[in-house]
């Protein structure tokens, strides 16, 4: 994968993007980034390329679910955009509402719309600007960390084998997730490092206030127009604080708020939840740093466990080993520690991501 190394400091110069609007909430457009690898675009028609639909690639960004943003472009990491220019992959990363503006419940509303947006303007937007150019909605690899792992992890869920019963939206082919990329996902909410308040000490960031967050409430329950979010800074800014210190002051849960149908198999909220209700996760490479200070790596140990005991993960169920369709790097690592590291930089990569493309383009 040498020839399709990227630029560390210009990691975004080898695609051309685009942006649209795939839902409109109160007159606030959240938007989605669709990246294209110039290489194929310069290729043209008559390229062999363009005879094969390119994969896709669903980046879906972190950030506490209070944060972040799908331009971000440090949170891009290397061996995510290397792995795009490899296969001619079009990368597709939407934005989405935050806490506590916006509830659980709206934020997984956000995904739900994303999905159909996926299924039903992706390939007319693609064709529009590059007749042509194939978009193959068979071969979708859905890939996120932090909190964008846990939107990652909820997308799958939902959609790789819904039931018969569900809206699937548009009357069109529904995406197929082939596989999951999940990076120290924000996962097992119910524990104690989402929903007590005592000392973490997140990277070297300070203790934040409760009164923080409660002032920012009641801001929010004060303005005469009701603010919508989906696209902030978290880095050095006062949205950075807030998110650390919903975390520290175990708030989390309480800012997702109800989950608007609480009964089994309706129940969304909950990823843990889910998987005991029955939904299954496709292949998946689960990469956590042991040093973790922002999302301990005990939440990723233990929903692999429950993964396995519920035979969670599409295989299970007939048989296949664990080994066969879920891999864990369990690695050094602090919260985003992955960023810079590229598709060939470890053996634990190159590995994990050769048992993705097995699973993604096959």
């Amino acid at each position: 994968m040498s020839q399709f190394k990227v630029p560390p400091e210009d990691r975004l110069s080898p695609f051309q993007i685009f942006t649209h609007a795939y839902k409109v909430v109160d007159g606030h457009s959240v938007l989605v980034d669709i990246r294209i690898p110039k290489k194929l675009i310069d290729e043209g028609p008559a390229g062999s390329s363009w005879k094969i639909k390119c994969p896709v690639i669903v980046q879906i960004h972190g950030g506490w679910l209070i944060g972040g943003q799908r331009n971000n472009v440090p949170w891009c990491a290397l061996w995510l955009l290397e792995l795009a220019l490899k296969h001619n992959a079009i990368l597709v990363s939407p934005d989405y509402r935050f806490l506590p503006e916006a509830t659980g419940e709206q934020i997984l509303d956000d995904m739900h719309d994303f999905w159909n947006w996926l299924a039903s303007d992706l390939p007319i937007t693609i064709e529009t600007s590059f007749p042509g150019l194939g978009v193959d909605l068979d071969r979708v690899l859905v890939q996120g960390g932090s909190a964008g792992g846990y939107l990652s992890v909820q997308v799958a869920l939902q959609n790789f084998k819904p039931a018969p019963s569900e809206d699937k939206g548009p009357s069109v082919p529904f995406p197929k997730i082939r596989a999951l990329i999940i990076m120290y996902p924000m996962l097992d909410l119910r524990a104690p490092h989402w929903t007590q308040d005592y000392h973490k000490q997140i990277y070297n960031l300070p203790q934040y206030p409760n009164s923080l967050i409660d002032e920012h409430i009641t801001a929010i329950k004060n303005a005469a127009i009701k603010p919508v979010l989906s696209n902030a800074n978290l880095v050095g800014t006062f949205r950075g604080k807030l998110a650390i210190a919903v975390v520290q002051r175990g708030r989390l849960v309480e800012l997702l708020g109800d989950e608007k149908d609480p009964a089994p198999g309706k129940r969304r909220l909950i990823t843990e939840d889910r998987v005991k209700d029955g939904r299954k996760l496709p292949p998946t490479f689960f990469i956590h740093g042991i040093d973790d200070s922002g999302v301990p790596i005990g939440v990723t140990d233990r929903f692999i466990e429950l993964l396995k005991e519920h035979k969670a993960v599409d295989g299970m169920e007939k048989g296949k080993a664990d080994t066969e369709v879920l891999r864990f790097a369990r690695v050094p690592g602090e919260h985003g520690f992955d960023s810079d590291l590229g598709a060939e930089s470890t053996e634990w990569m190159k590995e994990g991501l050769a048992f993705v493309e097995q699973y993604w383009l096959n």
